[in-house]
């Protein structure tokens, strides 16, 4: 059997203890660099957090767990950046011990540490702890659910078929995608196991408790005409059919990005193999192949974001963790090892980055971080003119400046708080505040005093209800070097 340090049981470097103690450690770390980031919200951030402020059972694009995970966590530390994305680095150490529970039951002790260690040093796991999005809590039921769909294959129980598909009711409440978990073990039953392991009895109280689980959003969707899901076909439109085969290449290069250069390739090495080996290997390679096979379709026929198949990693976690330590191949030990080590150091480089809030001593030709600098301190001019000119609302041009200047201003003083508007031309709503916060489509009183935050001097005729309107000041700050953020203020009264 291999051990990545030896082939001694008992290895000191990666025994129980000091392995937790690493996950412990990471997370910690994970944590504090949380609190001194620079790095300001991003749109779908802010939008997470402004949905947490109004609880419900779904909203205009997502279910609803990642805004009650916000809320809970706002509402005990407020509303800083750190306490928004407190829970990524917690529920990734969680995945980390899950994963290991996992493997140690399937396969054994080694493997079970080694599954940890993966996780918790993959880019997806990384950078993931730094930012809250509904990826997160979905990896964590995920995990839940695939530990309790082992467990049935051990002790045969209701209960713990219960607990899987409560699990993968609350996957479903965190993001769509768990989606993909329903049908491909379904597929798996069907394919492989046809009720050796997982009774047909047992596999339909999985998808009822899952059902019952998810009941609230699917009734919400129900009463909202299913405008949730309605956004999630769009995002996979395939009206305009582009069949790029650049695409393909760049979905596959990104997901060297997601795993791991070393460890993704290593996976693509013994996925074939692993449908043939037993129920437990080929249920993992049901729940990673075929998501990873149709975002590469996704991203021929359109394109497909690099964390679409971010679920196929669970499994592929725990297969490559596995095959660590049932083969004896000397280049399969290396791998294992090499990988683990370049993922480690992808983690200190992404944990430099979010720490420093710059790529250095990398030099890109265009910093994604510019995009998440610079908001708060305009708030604050923001604020000073809307004050000094006795203002009543605040209209933004765009979903990108109206997320994160919600939460900064609504953060530095709570009077903004439904004061902020969206001023858009698409017939239907397309996001959360083209629906909810639509300037044209508000009541305003006549002469109220209406400030337009925009991009450029040329103001235009957009705003049919406004009279007087006038230029009122410029403000700027800093980004990244030699960059600055820009934006000019206008006043115009309701007629």
């Amino acid at each position: 059997m291999l051990s990545l340090s030896n082939t001694n049981e008992n290895s000191i470097i990666f025994s129980t203890p000091i392995v937790f103690i690493i996950l412990v450690i990471i997370t910690l770390i994970r944590i504090y660099t949380l609190f001194i980031s620079p790095i300001e919200l991003s749109v779908d951030e802010a939008q997470y957090w402004h949905w947490s402020q109004n609880l419900d059972y779904g909203y205009f694009t997502k279910p609803p767990l990642i805004a009650w995970a916000i809320a809970l966590s706002t509402n005990i530390f407020g509303n800083e950046e750190w306490a928004v994305r407190l829970f990524s680095p917690i529920i990734h150490f969680f995945i980390s011990i899950i994963l290991w529970a996992i493997t140690q039951f399937a396969f054994g002790i080694k493997a079970g540490r080694i599954a940890a260690l993966l996780w918790i040093f993959t880019p997806a796991a990384s950078l993931g702890s730094f930012i809250i999005s509904t990826d997160t809590p979905l990896l964590l039921f995920w995990s839940l659910s695939l530990l309790f769909i082992f467990k049935i294959f051990k002790d045969d129980s209701y209960i713990s078929a219960t607990f899987a598909g409560a699990c993968l009711g609350l996957a479903f409440l965190s993001k769509y995608a768990a989606l993909y978990f329903f049908v491909l073990l379904i597929l798996w039953w069907v394919i492989y196991d046809k009720g050796k392991a997982l009774t047909f009895k047992k596999l339909l109280v999985v998808l009822i408790s899952s059902i019952l689980v998810a009941t609230p959003n699917l009734y919400w969707n129900y009463s909202n005409d299913f405008v949730t899901a309605g956004h999630t076909i769009s995002n996979a439109d395939l009206s305009e059919i582009i069949m790029n085969y650049a695409n393909v290449i760049d979905f596959l290069s990104s997901q060297l990005l997601v795993f791991g250069p070393i460890i993704f390739l290593l996976y693509l090495y013994i996925i074939f193999n692993s449908f043939f080996k037993d129920q437990k290997l080929s249920l993992l390679g049901m729940l990673s192949l075929p998501i990873i096979t149709l975002m590469i379709v996704q991203s021929f026929l359109k394109i497909a974001n690099p964390n679409w198949a971010v679920t196929a990693y669970i499994s592929a976690t725990l297969m490559i963790s596995a095959y660590a330590i049932m083969q004896k191949h000397r280049v399969l030990r290396l791998l294992t090892k090499f990988g683990l080590i370049i993922n480690f150091v992808l983690s200190l480089l992404i944990l430099k980055i979010t720490l420093s809030g710059n790529f250095y001593p990398i030099h890109l030709k265009s910093d994604p971080l510019r995009k998440n600098l610079g908001f708060e301190i305009l708030s604050t001019e923001i604020k000073k003119s809307f004050d000094n000119k006795e203002m009543s609302k605040l209209v933004f041009m765009n979903r990108g400046e109206i997320t994160r200047f919600n939460y900064y201003l609504v953060k530095i003083d709570n009077k903004f708080k439904n004061k902020i508007f969206l001023k858009t031309k698409s017939t239907f709503p397309g996001n959360f505040y083209e629906k909810n916060y639509n300037y044209d489509t508000k009541k305003h009183k006549k002469d109220e005093k209406i400030m337009i935050i925009k991009r450029d001097l040329n103001f235009r005729n957009d705003f049919a209800n406004l009279t007087n309107t006038k230029f009122i000041r410029k403000i700027s700050t800093n980004t990244i070097k030699g960059l600055k953020r820009t934006y000019y203020l206008f006043e115009g009264i309701v007629k």
